[in-house]
C-alpha cells in the first residue's frame, strides 16, 4: 500500500483560490513513488476539482466529511452514496466536526458504516482518547476496512508536532486498538517534519492543515519526502 499525504483545505479556499492552487501544485507536481497525495475539497467544489486531476498519477480525493444517513430527507447532507465516484478515502470524526458540530460516537460509526456501504475507504481522526468506546462502536467489516489518524489536539491547535517519540508512542498504541489498519499522523506538519514523521514506524501517512493552503509550501512538502 502506497503511504498517503492528505491536503485538507477545510473552509479556505473557495472557486478562483481552488484553480490558482491547482494550477500552481500541479505544474510543479511529479509524483513520490510510494506515495499518493490526498486532496480533500470542500463538496461545494469537487467536481471542478475532480475535473483537473482525474488523469493525474499520484494524486486521489477524499471528502471532508459525510453524512450518517443514505439518500433521503435529510436537508443539508452530502450522503456518502453522492460522492462515491469521486473520492477513495473520506474523513470521519475529524476533531472540528466533534468540536463544533456536536458529532459523536454513534455519528461517526454511522458515517464510516455508509462510507464502508459505497466502497469510500474512511479515515477515523483521533486524538488518543475514547478508542475502546469508539472501537466497540464498529463492526467487524468495517474495522477491517478503515484507516485511522492520530491528531492530538494540541498539535492541532498550534499547528506544532509534538517530539518524535511522542507521536511514535502514540502510533503503537493505536495499532494496539486498531490491529491491521493503516495508521496516519495529523498536527503540525510541515516541510521540515514531515520526512521524518513519514519514517516512523507503524506511519502509513500524514494529514496536513495549514501548511497545504498555499500550493507552493504544500508542494515543497510532498517533494521532502
Amino acid at each position: 500500500m502506497e503511504k498517503i499525504i492528505l491536503a485538507n483545505w477545510k473552509a479556505h479556499l473557495s472557486g478562483k483560490h481552488i484553480d490558482e492552487w491547482l494550477t500552481t501544485f500541479i505544474n510543479g507536481f511529479h509524483k513520490t513513488e510510494g506515495v499518493e497525495v490526498v486532496l480533500a475539497p470542500p463538496y461545494l467544489y469537487m467536481e471542478r476539482v475532480v475535473s483537473q486531476v482525474r488523469d493525474l498519477d499520484g494524486i486521489g480525493l477524499a471528502a471532508q466529511c459525510v453524512s450518517p444517513y443514505p439518500p433521503g430527507n435529510y436537508t443539508g447532507a452530502i450522503p456518502a452514496r453522492w460522492l462515491k465516484d469521486m473520492v477513495r478515502y473520506s474523513l470521519v470524526g475529524h476533531r472540528e466536526r466533534r468540536k463544533y458540530f456536536h458529532e459523536g460516537i454513534t455519528d461517526i460509526a454511522a458515517q464510516i458504516s455508509e462510507c464502508v456501504a459505497v466502497g469510500i475507504r474512511p479515515i477515523l481522526c483521533l486524538n488518543g482518547e475514547g478508542l475502546a468506546e469508539m472501537k466497540a462502536a464498529l463492526d467487524t467489516d468495517e474495522l477491517q476496512s478503515i484507516m485511522v489518524a492520530y491528531t492530538p489536539d494540541s498539535a492541532v491547535a498550534l499547528e506544532r508536532a509534538p517530539e518524535l517519540a511522542s507521536i511514535e508512542k502514540e502510533i503503537g498504541r493505536l495499532s494496539e486498538y486498531f490491529p491491521g489498519c493503516p495508521v496516519l499522523y495529523g498536527g503540525g506538519v510541515d516541510a521540515e517534519n514531515a520526512a521524518a514523521i513519514m519514517a516512523l514506524p507503524g506511519v502509513s501517512g500524514l494529514l496536513v492543515g495549514r501548511n497545504c493552503l498555499d500550493a507552493t509550501v504544500f508542494g515543497q512538502l510532498v517533494r521532502s519526502l
